[in-house]
């Protein structure tokens, strides 16, 4: 008499071999999708087999739909979550350029408003020693030092004038290399997202591959139950269970990484702005 382990090896070779030719159509990407009818079907299948091998239908079934739920609501949850982190780092990038944006125009501006403030201060001094410079080159000793008296007058304030640009002028540089800085250092942060989204792309192809592995699977349970082969039926319903339970965890995962993109967008605004 064949041992227990081998009735279990060739039980396991059957199903592989039905689940390659048994089908009588192409099992291509078919959702899976529990309705009325597929139940009613499954009843009558777990009332013509023993009780045992009904009841395990009836909760594989159970627990299949449970496993689909749980997909369909992560992927509501990751979706709206992706959509917020989306909106989020648009608007935090915009923010990030604009750091400092208005106390750097407002210093810029005062720069611009001392030259112009000033020049006519600076013209004078100019006219004032052309013409001190004219009046020596003619040898006139009196128009020469009331020239020069005036020049020397003009001078400090001329001095204080520059010097007062001058740091205005630095005032505004250094507020816009801080700026810059501060740019860098927030893009820097925000940048943490990057290898996030390439994980994230990863399990999604990981997602696209198992879906398309219980395909063929949720095929063969269609046909096992027309055909009331409560066996074939049960194992396919349980690899279908393990692998909803893959996908939702994979979904899970994914929600995991969305949620720390969404803690690095709020912790970049929360230290930069």
């Amino acid at each position: 008499m064949p041992s227990t382990s081998s009735l279990r090896l060739v039980s396991c070779i059957a199903f592989l071999v039905f689940s390659i030719v048994a089908l009588p159509f192409s099992a291509s990407a078919a959702a899976i999708e529990l309705t009325s009818s597929l139940k009613a079907s499954l009843d009558k299948t777990a009332v013509a087999a023993d009780s045992k091998t009904g009841a395990a239908l009836r909760e594989l079934y159970a627990e299949l739909g449970a496993q689909l739920k749980a997909d369909k609501d992560a992927a509501a949850n990751i979706k709206s979550l992706q959509h917020r982190n989306e909106e989020a780092a648009i608007l935090l990038r915009k923010q990030i350029r604009d750091i400092d944006a208005s106390r750097v125009g407002r210093l810029a501006a005062e720069v611009q408003q001392a030259k112009t403030r000033y020049k006519p201060l600076f013209d004078g001094y100019t006219a004032l020693n052309k013409q001190l410079a004219l009046a020596k080159s003619l040898k006139n000793k009196t128009l020469s030092s009331v020239l020069g008296i005036q020049a020397q007058a003009m001078k400090l304030s001329v001095q204080l004038a520059r010097e007062d640009i001058k740091n205005k002028d630095a005032a505004h540089k250094a507020a816009k290399t801080a700026a810059s800085a501060k740019i860098k250092a927030a893009r820097d942060s925000l940048a943490a997202i990057d290898p996030l989204k390439v994980q994230i792309k990863a399990l999604r192809s990981g997602l696209s591959s198992t879906r398309s592995s219980l395909s063929p699977v949720w095929a063969n349970f269609k046909y096992a139950l027309k055909k009331n082969d409560a066996g074939s039926a049960r194992q396919a319903l349980a690899s279908l269970v393990a692998g909803v339970k893959t996908i939702v965890s994979q979904q899970n995962k994914i929600y995991a990484l969305e949620k720390r993109i969404s803690d690095v967008i709020s912790g970049t605004k929360t230290r930069y702005l």
